[in-house]
């Protein structure tokens, strides 16, 4: 048995419409890809290779990570290393300057520059790098020391002369200090002096930093130190010996006790020293070391990145030839809707 079909003038204008929406759709894909290099949509391309994928951009983005954290790590070891040259460069020039001086002459010649140095000290160990104190060690929020004269006084400062005033009975520039001796004046120097620069006592007078520096991850293996602490020793000696420079009126006792307390400070100054470049190569340890990281994760997000474009990048050719072919079909598509719409009964009326 025969049937017959009946198609209207609409079914027939409609027709090339339909695919019209789909043909925009893939131009638009197609498009997107030409210029982004990547499947417009990795998920329906590569099905289950798409693990592969995103497993291979979270490894490289990690890398990225790394990288730019080793960045700021960088910066503030820069910073560091450069208050740390400076702070030794101030100690070598007062040790010099001490050194070609008779004994008795030292103390009057240094009294001043060792003040302004024991200020410049604590400007340097208060340095930062993006709003953080490099040598605050964890506590990096705020600065870690005081100025030393500061108004009001200072902490560290009124310990010292505390100190100095229970031991003697008078206070720092006194005309009695004229009658102490260089051995009871070491003996201070020595004793409750040097008490006040211990590690403990240096937290509760000087410094607010932490001893505990800061450790970065630089690699996905490695761990390195990345900070100096304001309480480590050589910064502890340094002070000392810039306030028995400057902070306990040498000038006013005799010769013998000056001599005394100038021999201690080139001790100090002197010690200081050593303990700055010891630090200085520690921290220059670990520039070297984030620099040898960073080159070894250059080069494997180089190879991730080739990866990744293996999987996921689209064949220019191949995606331009789509573009052209799917022009086409719209172009064809819009010449057939109009030539449908141009027939009607009415034009073949006569």
């Amino acid at each position: 048995m025969m049937t017959t079909g009946y198609i209207s003038s609409i079914t027939l204008w409609n027709a090339p419409r339909n695919g019209v929406g789909r043909l925009q759709t893939e131009l638009a894909t197609a498009n997107r890809e030409i210029s982004t290099g990547r499947y417009a949509d990795i998920g329906a391309t590569l099905g289950g290779g798409v693990v592969e994928a995103f497993g291979l951009r979270r490894q490289s983005a990690t890398l990225s990570a790394l990288t730019q954290s080793n960045a700021a790590a960088l910066h503030r070891l820069d910073t560091s290393q450069a208050a740390l040259k400076e702070i030794q460069s101030s100690a070598d020039t007062t040790l010099k300057e001490m050194a070609s001086l008779p004994s008795d002459k030292r103390a009057a010649a240094v009294a001043e520059s060792a003040r302004s140095r024991l200020a410049a000290l604590t400007a340097a160990l208060n340095s930062s790098a993006n709003g953080q104190a490099v040598f605050g060690g964890t506590n990096s929020g705020a600065p870690p020391l005081t100025t030393y004269d500061s108004v009001p006084t200072s902490a560290a400062k009124t310990a010292v002369q505390k100190a100095f005033t229970d031991y003697f009975q008078f206070a720092p520039g006194a005309d009695a200090a004229a009658s102490i001796s260089a051995s009871s004046l070491k003996s201070f120097i020595e004793g409750p002096l040097a008490d006040l620069f211990t590690a403990s006592n240096w937290a509760g007078t000087w410094s607010g930093a932490s001893d505990r520096t800061i450790d970065s991850q630089i690699s996905l293996t490695e761990t390195v130190k990345t900070s100096a602490s304001a309480n480590g020793e050589p910064f502890r000696k340094l002070a000392m010996a810039y306030v028995v420079a400057s902070g306990i009126g040498l000038s006013s006792f005799s010769s013998e006790a000056q001599g005394a307390a100038t021999d201690k400070v080139m001790e100090l100054l002197s010690q200081a020293s050593g303990g700055l470049t010891t630090v200085q190569a520690d921290l220059g340890r670990s520039q070297s070391r984030i620099a040898d990281a960073n080159d070894r994760m250059t080069k494997q997000t180089n190879l991730l990145t080739g990866q990744i474009h293996d999987l996921e990048s689209v064949d220019p050719a191949e995606a331009k030839s789509r573009v052209d072919a799917i022009t086409t079909q719209l172009q064809m598509s819009y010449g057939l809707t109009a030539q449908l719409r141009s027939l009607s009964l009415i034009n073949f009326l006569s």
